[in-house]
């Protein structure tokens, strides 16, 4: 209730939550399963109080479905930065899609959020970056991608299905990507593997160069010093 005794209207979620596993973000793989972390400190303040971000139900853009709007940090959603999530409040307008979400959160057939978010995907080191662990699901080797930035947030959402990572998965294409992202790392790490190899062969190389010069000098000046002895004896 309300301070004037009414049913409250304010509705107050996680959308966002830090250090946690997403479900398998490449299910159309046969080699890998990958499981998406959002890392703490991926999400600023700063980006939420510059972003318009639309509250609705099941990420829809059809204005019918708006609960509530952030923009520039102001407005009828309020988006704050926590420790370990980013937490939801809005005081829902009375229309027929808050009314009908505002009676399924009351009856909790509706407890579950998540959010539209951008990556800074390309960023390999600061943005998005893709660790293989020691484990395996149905004998496919699992990988974990650690969210480092989040350039853009697009909206938060009731979702049927909660757990933030519904926003992230759905698309082939986006599973497709992440693959080559993988692939192209993998490629990076043999690279670099065998630039090391090669380094390592061309030092081995240059060693023993010098100490088959080393013992020929050796050998001459033995031979020069024999040389120069049989002289003396003469």
């Amino acid at each position: 209730e309300d301070a004037n005794g009414q049913p409250s209207r304010t509705v107050v979620g996680r959308p966002i939550m830090f250090g946690v596993r997403s479900v398998n973000l490449t299910p159309w793989s046969d080699t890998r399963v990958v499981y998406e972390i959002l890392e703490p400190g991926c999400i600023t303040q700063e980006l939420i109080n510059r972003s318009d971000v639309v509250y609705n139900n099941n990420h829809s853009n059809d204005i019918a479905n708006m609960i509530g709007r952030c923009r520039n940090g102001k407005g009828t959603l309020t988006l704050a930065l926590r420790e370990q999530y980013v937490e939801s409040e809005c005081d829902y307008p009375n229309t027929t899609v808050a009314n009908d979400t505002l009676e399924q959160i009351r009856l909790g057939n509706v407890y579950g959020m998540s959010f539209a978010f951008e990556d800074d995907w390309q960023d390999t080191e600061n943005g998005v970056s893709y660790e293989r662990t020691n484990e395996t699901v149905d004998g496919k080797e699992v990988w974990l991608r650690h969210v480092k930035k989040i350039v853009a947030l697009y909206d938060v959402a009731n979702v049927t299905h909660p757990a933030y990572e519904q926003t992230s998965v759905g698309t082939r294409e986006q599973s497709d990507r992440i693959n080559e992202a993988i692939d192209a790392q993998l490629k990076r790490e043999c690279g670099d593997d065998e630039a090391k190899k090669k380094a390592e062969e061309e030092a081995k190389a240059e060693e023993e160069r010098k100490a088959k010069e080393e013992q020929e000098a050796r050998e001459l000046a033995e031979r020069e010093q024999k040389e120069r002895e049989a002289v003396a004896v003469m």
